[in-house]
């Protein structure tokens, strides 16, 4: 059986700056639990799967998912109960359409099939949807779900018989039709197979990579399909993303690079495209209809960044754990994070693209706060924008320092200096700089 698909996580999670990522708590009671799938119902409704992170690969067979129904803003946990007997199951994609119905897709363990899961009453009850079979106890391997409405959607999972074994329904899974392989292009026959919750939809079209780096792409919600190798050699760990359904970028993992393409992912731009600034990445998805994109990383080095020009430049938000994206507009979206306890972390909701207003024209214009601290300081500089906070011992020397996108509050995380008397050096947009003396207790 293939192993689930690499999500590296650290266990690290502060507050992001407030002016693009807010951090909110998912409400799982366990410390570290990440999140592995996140579906955008509508602008109030989010579903999320939960994973366990302290796992390398993450743990996604704790079948606990959150749910959020005033925009992100608050969460309520759950469990998913898949019936006796199937406790090793995995979790591998959740979509949702509203408050109380979703559909999860569930990859086998070694005795028991997987498959597809629905809920009607908001994740109380879990029911197997049969006619999506997924029944080769060798083969079936079901690595995502996804629907467009109550009614229309897929499931889809590696090669089964000789073909990719994909499902679609017109009845909200009531009855699932498997596709048939003459619709579908040929696994190739070194044994290709297709990654958990690595697809993307813009409109009635939906792509997956494989771990062979080709992307399987349907116009028509997964009737018929075509295949085209990309500059991906596996899609392990490299990501892509569509801003409709012709524009889009694809990222490799190591070495990062990116490629862009205009025709929907037949071809590829022939080499990395030169970009400048930091490109993060763990996940890179762009805001549908837009030039914007976001990169975010989970493992060394931290950070999220965001391009406006479809990735050509980056400027660079935050060094902090950012995991999975998933945006529904240019004002709505939310990235991944691990939680500390019930009320502390666990997912960032977009906050949009910080607006540039003026530099520091004024001294002792800079607050920081708590002064002393602990280890967490505040900076907040009015009107003005915060490109780069260096903090200086007293003999002059730099004992820390992180850069910020332009921003006007940040959050400085310096629990690992000793306790004493520093001196902080805050520079703006333009280049100008304030100083101020902080306490570290």
């Amino acid at each position: 059986m293939k192993k689930i698909l690499l999500t590296i996580l650290s266990v690290i999670s502060l507050s992001a700056n407030a002016q693009f990522w807010t951090e909110k708590a998912t409400g799982f009671t366990t410390p570290a639990r990440g999140l592995y799938s996140i579906s955008i119902a509508d602008g109030n409704v989010v579903w999320a799967l939960g994973s366990d992170s302290t796992t390398d690969p993450v743990d996604v067979t704790i079948k606990e998912f959150t749910k959020s129904t005033d925009g992100g803003n608050t969460w309520t946990p759950g469990t998913i109960d898949l019936g006796v007997g199937n406790n090793a199951l995995g979790t591998s994609s959740i979509t949702a359409v509203s408050e109380t119905t979703a559909w999860i897709s569930v990859y086998p363990d070694a005795t028991n099939i997987g498959g597809v899961w629905k809920t009607i009453d908001g994740g109380v009850t879990w029911n197997k949807q049969t006619t999506a079979l997924f029944s080769n106890t060798v083969d079936s391997y079901a690595n995502f779900v996804h629907f467009w409405d109550a009614n229309n959607g897929i499931a889809a999972g590696d090669p089964e018989n000789g073909e990719f074994e994909i499902y679609t329904t017109a009845d909200g899974g009531t009855t699932w039709t498997r596709v048939d392989g003459t619709n579908i292009p040929d696994p190739d026959a070194g044994g290709e197979y297709g990654w958990e919750n690595l697809y993307e939809v813009s409109g009635n079209t939906i792509w997956f990579g494989t771990d062979l780096g080709r992307i399987f792409k349907s116009d028509d919600k997964g009737l018929t399909w075509t295949a085209n190798a990309s500059p991906s050699t596996d899609f392990a760990l490299d990501r892509f993303t569509f801003s409709d359904t012709n524009k889009g970028l694809l990222m490799t993992y190591n070495p990062v690079a990116l490629f862009n393409t205009t025709d929907g992912g037949t071809t590829w731009s022939p080499s990395s495209m030169s970009i400048t600034g930091s490109l993060f990445n763990t996940d890179i998805a762009y805001i549908p209809g837009t030039s914007t994109v976001i990169s975010t990383a989970s493992a060394n080095p931290l950070g999220s960044s965001y391009s406006t020009d479809d990735g050509v430049t980056w400027t660079i938000i935050d060094g902090i754990s950012h995991g999975i994206l998933k945006f529904l507009n240019s004002s709505f979206g939310f990235s991944g994070g691990i939680n500390t306890d019930l009320t502390t972390g666990g997912i960032f909701k977009f906050s949009g693209i910080p607006l540039k207003t003026a530099e520091f024209d004024v001294k002792n214009q800079i607050s920081a706060y708590p002064n002393p601290t602990k280890g967490i300081l505040k900076l907040d500089a009015g009107t003005s924008l915060i490109k780069e906070a260096s903090v200086f011992d007293l003999l002059g020397r730099q004992v820390h320092s992180t850069k910020f996108s332009g921003l006007n509050n940040v959050t400085l995380d310096i629990h690992s200096l000793q306790t004493g008397t520093y001196m902080l050096k805050v520079t703006s947009d333009s280049g100008k700089t304030e100083t101020t003396k902080i306490i570290k207790n």
